[in-house]
């Protein structure tokens, strides 16, 4: 059995304080942040959930840009967390699984944005369908995620049909102290997933990885001077 629970809350402090120096630098114009926002578009005046939004990194640049923010976390301690680095209270932050239904938020977001989350959830397909549900119709889900085939180049398994769902770890983030892993699916997985939680897919945007990120730096199958998109965005719009 693979394990149901990630680990954030138990570092949340590590995972914070880094937060707090990637976000020290802004929003780089070649960063994987600048390409997720330029999918997301303009926000102003729209209600927008950050969905898994830990410390608040992406709600509080959602937030800047116009957006009546709301930001849902599994994790008590990283909402905590949020909370005492946004002073205006203008962010209404919240504990909740997102795997489970969210009645007191049925239709209610324009937008739903969810930054390197997905890949984390136990129970991708519940958190999808919650993610449906709180979405006004029309409404629109954008997704950053591992780009599933990545991990294949990675040299964290052999094959990548087998065991769904098996669990890796973080090496990057274990290295700045936050001991978390992520769940391997396939893309055929999570798109089955999305669309059957309503979604129709409107845009898929292979996010190439910057020269001298920590991915360069690591070991994997590609040959020097190759490049490979080793994140992936997923927008959709709720049918």
């Amino acid at each position: 059995m693979f394990p149901s629970k990630n680990t954030y809350d138990e570092c949340a402090v590590e995972y914070a304080q880094m937060m707090t120096r990637q976000e020290k630098t802004g929003v780089e114009p070649n960063s994987i942040m600048a390409r997720f926002l330029q999918v997301v578009g303009d926000v102003s005046g729209l209600t927008v959930l950050d969905a898994g939004c830990g410390e608040g990194y992406l709600s509080r640049i959602l937030a800047q840009r116009g957006a009546h923010v709301t930001g849902i976390d599994v994790a008590p301690r990283l909402i905590e967390l949020a909370r005492t680095k946004e002073a205006v209270g203008q962010i209404n932050y919240q504990q909740a699984d997102l795997s489970q239904p969210l009645p007191a938020y049925l239709e209610h977001f324009d937008l739903a944005a969810s930054f390197f989350v997905l890949n984390d959830v136990y129970d991708y397909r519940g958190f999808l369908r919650t993610l449906g549900s709180v979405l006004k119709q029309t409404g629109r889900l954008v997704l950053f995620m591992n780009n599933p085939y990545s991990l294949m180049v990675r040299g964290h398994t052999t094959d990548y049909f087998a065991d769904s769902g098996q669990v890796f770890p973080y090496r990057g983030l274990a290295e700045a102290g936050v001991k978390v892993h992520f769940y391997h699916r396939t893309l055929e997985e999570y798109l089955t997933a999305s669309f059957a939680a309503g979604f129709q897919l409107e845009q898929l945007v292979d996010v190439p990885t910057p020269e001298g990120s920590f991915q360069r730096r690591r070991e994997t199958l590609i040959p020097e001077g190759y490049h490979f998109p080793f994140f992936t965005i997923l927008s959709f719009r709720k049918a």
